[in-house]
């Protein structure tokens, strides 16, 4: 398979970074075009792929489109590779632009499939959403899928769903990092050094997170199984309730939700 990653920004990077350590892709199967040769080419040094002198070029002998730059740029830039992507299979990995803007930007001539990733993808601990539009084949969806399950996990989802998984699952790690700041904060004022605070709220998190997803309990069952009448744990969570955690969070998704909301509106 020849793969092309346009965009090599923090996505992007992830992105090529998880395929070749996964054994999916060698460096040589990867072509990475950015908007100069130069940049094109620092960025393939850094990650171990190949480098295009243009991006008409790179897509030209490419099996599969990873598209991987931001709306602003994917709504210039597909018109200009339009004819160079006829009959190509893209996989959008832009938030806020519908499959549906992308046919009408290449002339509805390529194959679409819409996925959001987060950036466990370098990590191959990614979960990402598909969304295969009508001109997307079955063979076309196994592909994406194959893909993205080397570096994770890939879940089929509707599109009419991205702006809430956008807010859940893209989103949602920074969500998770801001908590993981607060209780290692604790942790250093509490006497612990920063370093090992950080560590010990990191692995709690990574905890909860494995527990979820080894388990496939509800995080609210598995909460009450960690928490102790009257102990430690109740004593914090109750002060969490208090101050109104989970309505902060919520709000917090819902937010994210209504941006994704107004980037795709913005096309």
């Amino acid at each position: 398979m020849n793969y092309t990653v346009l965009g090599a920004g923090r996505i992007g990077s992830a992105l090529i970074h998880g395929m070749i350590t996964s054994g999916l892709a060698s460096g040589k199967e990867i072509t990475v075009a950015c908007s100069t040769p130069e940049s094109s080419t620092k960025a393939a040094l850094l990650l171990g792929a190949h480098a295009a002198t243009s991006h008409s070029t790179a897509v030209l002998n490419a099996d599969i489109v990873f598209l991987c730059v931001k709306p602003y740029q994917a709504r210039s830039l597909l018109p200009h590779i339009a004819e160079e992507l006829s009959e190509k299979l893209i996989i959008s990995l832009v938030a806020g632009i519908k499959s549906s803007e992308i046919q009408t930007l290449v002339g509805g001539k390529a194959r679409v499939i819409r996925s959001m990733p987060n950036t466990a993808l370098r990590l191959r601990k990614g979960v990402t959403a598909l969304a295969p539009d009508v001109s997307a084949t079955q063979d076309d969806l196994n592909l994406a899928m194959k893909v993205f399950s080397s570096l994770g996990r890939a879940v089929i989802v509707s599109e009419r769903d991205f702006d809430i998984v956008t807010a859940v699952s893209g989103s949602g790690p920074a969500f998770a990092l801001l908590a993981l700041e607060a209780l290692s904060r604790g942790g250093v004022e509490g006497g612990l050094e920063p370093d090992v605070a950080k560590l010990f709220a990191a692995g709690a998190l990574a905890a909860a997170a494995s527990l979820v997803i080894e388990t496939n309990e509800s995080p609210a069952t598995l909460r009450s199984e960690i928490t102790s009448p009257n102990g430690t744990t109740a004593a914090g969570l109750k002060v969490m309730e208090e101050e109104g955690f989970s309505g902060i969070i919520l709000r917090a998704v819902h937010a994210a939700r209504n941006r994704a909301n107004e980037l795709s509106a913005e096309g």
